[in-house]
């Protein structure tokens, strides 16, 4: 018998688009069949009191639910925390279609690198989505053996994907570090990633313009220009290739950085990297005027034509994902350190005083959706980017990101006349947030029932999902046998 039977819908992968119904037992997909060929299954033992859950698609797009691999939530930065918790950023997620989430170690020269990943975990436990985590490292360690038994034990332990900041000191690694952990990952299975703008750069530029009095939130791109990002992403694809290393590029978002992506693939350097949906969607004319404070992120929204190549990237495969690089924070939290600020000197605005950060989980979906509309991309590379290659690239696939008998029941079906517009009034973050970042931006095309393994979360505007009931997923990078 069949627990829950996913009936009459269009299936969209990464490759293919059918009708089928999706049969679900337990949490895993049993059956992929033809329009009515599982009813025989349904209610099989309806007098013993098991009843076959049908969750009616017809006229609906069913898909891999998607992952979110790139998250900043209950994270630190300057004083502040953002305003989720892994249960709310659960049900953000969950209405807009993601099934697992992951997020970052918050490693410190106090918390090492196997102590921040088990507090991770233990935060990320309260969700109601399937969690992983990437290992954050600051520096190599006192030694060779110590760093080699850190990203053995991590591989080991299903976390064979790491972060590195090549910016802000408390958090920026030094280059000799980066090569040692490269090697060390090479040689375990692990697979370095990397935050790239550089620090002499920003500092730099960010100097020069408050010295020249420079201080209005459009000033905020500025001190990153896109030499900032293009110096540090030449530099690591340097050491990637110096030692036959992959890497991982996060949220490029300057055509100068694709570029580079594009030329090192064609060179055979083992190189993966997204984008973030800010970059496809908005510019820096959104921070200037008085609401610009609302727009700071790193790294900062840059001009038409780097929106555009970034659209050029997911089309021609030199970006492989989108993500939402979601640190969710209220203008009242963004303006608390620049009022503090102006007590010492008298200086408001100063695009260098807040925190930036941005919302985008829920809106992850409709973001793309969008292109979709607009015939930029195709319904499969949707599912490519937002769930299969997510899947692929962090180690988790074929159990998650894919519709296959055998994988997780992680499921969305999608109504594809629902029109949304992506402002607070139709999203689910807390009544903290106080601004709409998307507005102006509807989709057409939105989920209106998530399942995670077999359990429907999301169902006729509601949410179902329990606190706790994620799980942790064991990820891993070495290529799987076949059975």
């Amino acid at each position: 018998m069949l627990d829950l039977i996913v009936k009459g819908g269009t299936v969209v992968t990464a490759s293919e688009t059918f009708k089928a119904d999706i049969g679900v037992e337990g949490e895993k997909i049993s059956y992929i069949a033809a329009a009515g060929k599982l009813d025989y299954l349904v209610n099989k033992n309806a007098d013993k009191g098991n009843i076959t859950k049908v969750v009616d698609a017809q006229g609906r797009y069913v898909m891999p639910g998607l992952i979110e691999p790139h998250m900043h939530v209950m994270a630190p930065f300057n004083n502040t925390i953002d305003i989720l918790d892994f249960y709310t950023a659960s049900i953000c997620a969950a209405f807009g279609g993601v099934t697992t989430f992951m997020d970052f170690s918050t490693t410190t020269k106090e918390v090492p690198v196997l102590q921040a990943v088990e507090e991770r975990k233990a935060e990320m436990a309260d969700s109601v989505l399937d969690y992983s985590v990437h290992a954050k490292f600051i520096n190599a360690g006192d030694s060779r053996e110590d760093l080699q038994g850190t990203v053995k034990k991590l591989v080991e332990d299903g976390i064979p994907t790491f972060k590195m900041f090549t910016i802000y000191p408390g958090v920026m690694i030094n280059d000799a570090d980066i090569l040692k952990i490269m090697k060390a990952a090479k040689e375990e299975g692990a697979l370095c990633g990397f935050h790239a703008e550089s620090n002499a750069i920003a500092d730099f530029m960010k100097q020069n313009l408050l010295d020249e009095g420079k201080q209005d939130w459009e000033f905020f791109n500025k001190a990153k220009p896109n030499a900032c990002e293009a110096e540090a992403v030449n530099r690591i694809l340097t050491f990637s290739e110096l030692l036959d290393v992959p890497v991982y590029f996060y949220h490029l978002s300057t055509k100068e950085a694709v570029e580079m992506v594009r030329q090192a693939k064609k060179r055979g350097v083992k190189v993966l990297a997204e984008t973030c949906g800010h970059y496809l969607m908005l510019t820096d004319e959104k921070n200037k005027g008085e609401d610009g404070i609302n727009y700071l992120m790193s790294p900062p929204l840059r001009s038409e034509e780097d929106r555009i190549a970034m659209w050029e990237g997911l089309k021609d495969g030199t970006l492989s994902l989108v993500t939402s690089d979601n640190e969710v924070f209220s203008r009242k939290i963004k303006e608390q350190n620049l009022k503090e600020d102006a007590l010492t000197n008298g200086k408001i605005p100063d695009f260098s005083v807040p925190v930036n950060g941005i919302p985008g989980l829920e809106e992850r979906f409709g973001l793309l959706m969008i292109g979709v509309n607009h015939g930029i991309i195709s319904l499969n590379k949707l599912v490519e980017v937002s769930s299969t290659n997510p899947a692929k690239v962090f180690g988790c696939y074929p159990e998650k990101g894919t519709l296959e008998v055998g994988s997780d029941a992680d499921i969305i079906v999608v109504d594809p006349e629902r029109t949304v517009p992506l402002v607070r009034g139709n999203l689910h973050y807390p009544a903290d947030l106080d601004y709409d970042f998307y507005e102006g931006f509807t989709s057409r095309g939105w989920p209106v029932c998530t399942i995670r393994r077999g359990e429907i979360l999301i169902e006729d505007g509601r949410f179902k999902g329990k606190r706790k009931s994620g799980r942790f997923l064991k990820c891993s990078l070495k290529p799987r046998k076949e059975a």
